[in-house]
């Protein structure tokens, strides 16, 4: 792309959103075990975070610490992975803006 270009127009945009094979049965199982990983991010974070907090045994420094990376990890499973997942497995790289 050239300088002061955007991105694509919106019946470009569009139509290659119309292109993407959204059934296909492949990309949907890849689609399911990337969900199933992020299940597992999600969960693992939340358990990682009660149980310093539960247990006054693992409240140091080095726990919170833990935490606060939880806590992040956490964060990119429920906003980022989702996302980046659909548009990994549908191959939908586009600059539509």
């Amino acid at each position: 792309m050239g300088t002061g270009e955007v991105g694509m127009n919106r019946s470009a945009c569009s139509a290659l959103l119309q292109s993407v094979p959204w059934a296909d049965p492949a990309r949907i199982s890849f689609l399911l075990s990337l969900a199933a990983m992020d299940v597992m991010v999600v969960l693992g974070n939340c358990l990682v975070i009660i149980a310093v907090f539960i247990s006054s045994k693992l409240r140091s420094v080095t726990n919170l610490f833990i935490v606060s990376l939880a806590v992040a990890d956490l964060m990119v499973g429920l906003a980022v992975l989702p996302f980046s997942a659909t548009w990994e497995v549908f191959e939908v790289r586009t600059k539509c803006m």
